[in-house]
């Protein structure tokens, strides 16, 4: 409606139904144009949107299951690309990435396979139900990624019984449907279905054969014995080292399975030394490498796939496949017209995704290094298919790609002390009472190399630290558990007050040192080694990353919230020292810069030294509470000398309270310890004291956790730990020097039951 009317700011009149019509009025060269606006009911709204959600539902019942087959293949196709990645990389988007198509992958193709049996469908969509036997192959998953979780693996009889009932579900559809649809479409629908149920029971026997009690069974009824002098008639190439782990791999997998090792004693004698000094600093890679094949081993195929019935099933599979294509295309030549061309178009996207995930499986197993080590094991008649497999393989360099990433967590305390809480990520945590988790992720980093310091240094470090461990066990001057009384001797401080600080429970001392190792570096007036001292820093970092972050990967009961107590009280006597003036925990402004905003939520802020000045004001500040610590400290000994005099080390406990309320002052009665060190012991630094201690903790750590939280870590980009624990293993299986190793060949010499394992 449109007319002339005078000229008026809102005219409100009412139309037949008595409905409130709105004409806006708009100036238009001297004159009004009024134009009329209808308000919708609230009937008439719910009426549209009925319409649109019954156009939906429509378009669901329609072509839901066509939807629903090619989702299930986009995540076939996603977890082979992206499956095999998280070996070497812990990000938190590509973990719940391959978590959610991990879980989905499976749900959806049991849903799709529950909808069709229940669903009839007219003769133009007769193919949907031939797409049932894919849904099996689906369900099979890719070979790269079998378990996303250790517990996958113990849920196998779980997974066999839905085995049993998708099979079932799968030739009810194909019975129910296709019976009729002509011969060659049955034949095509046999021999997928062959193919699919190969694919989902090799994953179900995977599953098994990944499993620690599994393994653990395996090794026990094995007759195959590590030989350590093939290594010496390897080279030291990344490809021969790799087919050195394949050779040792017995030793990783009795470590994982919790088995004593012990060397063949036909094989034992003095020569084991000369595979350590042989390899150097290559026995890591040796060590990096058994672990890739230990994720191989428990989280994809390569348990299944590397056997003569693996590789039967995947020819099978091939061959299954490429039939059914053939039986396919003929079928729908003599058919005609007579299908969907919708559902002939999914059809063949299904039918050569399938062949080319086939080809891709089939290549990949042929090319692996399990190949090539099967046959290196063969011996005489198998040189020239072993050099043909090499040559293809090394095209895509495998070895270099199952060495470790090479970083390591970092989390610093009084870094977290001086945060700013101001920052809306840190400010939504606290709403949220995520402030615990969101403290963890935010303020941890991580670290590769600097400058001055490389991951090789650290690796460095932890090597010579095992040699001489090695040596003073044969000399019988330190024992197994040593987590730091070894260095301590070496300086001759472990008399002094440090004597308690490594015999306390083992958080509360990595607690303590870390906060000792801060307050020595910000306090410390002597010049030292750029290096000592980074490489001090990062092994303290990463020792507290791992009490706060992932607190599974040290030994003893894990108490996740330990530190806060330590930090807390800082962060008291910063403000009761400072108040709100030049208080180095104060919160800064807030700032709305979308920039900043961004980078407070997504950048981890990590301890890599960062905050240098703030931290050092944090530092003087619980200095200056060390008068009272030093008196305190005389009070303890003068409590304690008799324990100590009879050589009982008990943790200080002044007046029934605990290290962990009190770290701040232990520590810095700790450092004081160690700064008056500099003055009495000139010719060597206290740091390589510090740095001792730390490393000797690492490797106590490493020896003492458990293996279960070892193996759940491999999926995770692998902890520097991980492979400190294994290369422990492996200087005590080439050294001879096993846990209770004496009395067990003693009874082996005798004729008792004891055998030697790999």
């Amino acid at each position: 409606m449109e007319k002339l009317l005078p000229r008026q700011d809102q005219i409100h009149t009412l139309n037949q139904r008595g409905e409130d019509i709105a004409l806006i009025v708009a100036a238009t060269g001297g004159t009004l144009l009024v134009r009329k606006i209808v308000t919708l009911t609230p009937r008439d709204i719910l009426s549209s949107e009925a319409t649109e959600v019954g156009g939906l539902v429509q378009l669901w019942n329609e072509w839901g299951i066509q939807i629903l087959v090619l989702v299930s293949f986009a995540l076939q196709v996603s977890l082979l690309i992206f499956g095999g990645i998280r070996r070497r990389s812990s990000s938190a988007s590509l973990k719940f990435f391959l978590w959610s198509a991990y879980l989905l992958a499976d749900s959806t193709a049991i849903y799709t396979l529950g909808h069709l049996s229940v669903d009839s469908r007219s003769d133009e969509h007769q193919l949907v139900a031939f797409w049932a036997p894919f849904l099996l192959l689906h369900l099979g998953g890719p070979d790269n990624i079998t378990a996303y979780a250790l517990e996958d693996n113990a849920l196998w009889l779980r997974h066999l019984q839905t085995l049993a009932v998708q099979v079932l579900g799968a030739a009810y559809v194909l019975y129910r449907y296709i019976a009729g649809g002509g011969t060659l479409l049955v034949l095509a629908s046999i021999s997928m279905f062959v193919a699919g149920l190969l694919k989902y029971g090799e994953r179900i026997w995977a599953l098994k054969c990944g499993n620690i009690s599994s393994i653990r069974g395996s090794i026990s009824t094995s007759k195959f014995k590590a030989n350590p002098y093939q290594l010496l008639s390897m080279g030291t190439s990344e490809e021969e080292i790799l087919l050195g782990a394949h050779s040792q791999f017995g030793i990783c997998k009795g470590v994982f399975a919790d088995i004593i090792m012990l060397p063949n004693p036909s094989i034992h004698s003095s020569k084991p030394h000369s595979v350590i000094s042989y390899l150097g600093e290559d026995l890591y890679k040796l060590v990096e490498m058994e672990l890739s094949l230990m994720y191989d081993f428990l989280y994809t195929k390569a348990a299944v796939i590397h056997t003569w019935y693996g590789f039967c099933i995947h020819f099978i599979s091939l061959f299954g496949t490429t039939t059914t294509l053939l039986l396919f295309q003929l079928s729908i030549n003599s058919r005609g017209n007579g299908y969907s061309r919708v559902d002939v178009i999914i059809s063949y996207v299904l039918l050569v995704g399938a062949l080319v995930l086939e080809v891709i499986s089939v290549c990949r197993a042929l090319l692996s290094t399990w190949t090539c080590s099967l046959l290196y094991r063969r011996g005489k008649g198998w040189e020239r298919p072993l050099h043909i497999v090499t040559s293809l393989s090394r095209r895509v360099h495998p070895a270099s790609r199952r060495l470790w990433s090479g970083s390591i967590g970092q989390y610093n305390l009084f870094h977290l002390c001086t945060r700013n809480r101001n920052e809306l990520g840190s400010r939504l945590a606290m709403k949220l009472g995520l402030q615990d988790w969101w403290n963890k992720m935010h303020f941890s980093g991580t670290f590769s190399r600097t400058d001055s310091l490389s991951i090789q240094d650290l690796k460095r470090l932890v090597l010579q630290a095992l040699q001489d461990k090695e040596r003073a066990l044969q000399d019988k001057d330190t024992d197994l558990n040593s987590r730091g009384s070894f260095i301590l001797k070496s300086f001759e401080a472990y008399k002094d007050f440090a004597r308690w600080s490594v015999n306390i429970d083992f958080d509360e001392s990595i607690l303590v040192w870390h906060n000792a190792t801060e307050l020595y570096i910000r306090k410390s007036k002597t010049k030292h080694e750029k290096e000592l001292t980074e490489a001090t820093e990062v092994l303290s970092n990463y020792m507290m990353f791992l009490l706060v972050v992932k607190p599974n990967m040290l030994p003893g009961a894990a108490r996740h919230n330990i530190h806060l107590a330590s930090c807390e009280q800082l962060e008291g006597q910063c403000r009761m020292r400072f108040g709100d003036k030049d208080n180095p925990v104060a919160a800064s402004p807030v700032s709305w810069n979308p920039y900043h905003i961004l980078k407070e939520l997504f950048h981890h802020d990590g301890p890599n030294f960062s905050r240098i000045p703030q931290r050092e004001k944090l530092a003087e500040m619980a200095w200056s509470f060390s008068q009272f610590a030093l008196w305190l400290k005389l009070c303890i000994i003068s409590l304690f000398a008799i324990s100590i005099c009879s050589g009982t080390v008990r943790a200080p406990n002044p007046h029934g309270s605990s290290i962990r309320d009190n770290a701040n002052m232990y520590a810095v009665l700790l450092a004081n310890e160690l700064l008056s060190m500099e003055c009495w012991h000139e010719q060597r630094d206290p740091l390589e004291l510090i740095l001792g201690v730390w490393v000797e903790m690492m490797v106590y750590a490493a020896d003492h956790c458990s293996q279960e939280s070892h193996a759940r870590q491999l999926s995770n980009g692998c902890e520097f730990i991980t492979i400190v624990s294994l290369l422990a293993h492996h200087f005590k299986y080439y050294s001879g020097f096993s846990r209770g190793i004496d009395d067990l060949r003693k009874n082996n010499s005798t004729g008792g039951d004891g055998e030697n394992l790999v």
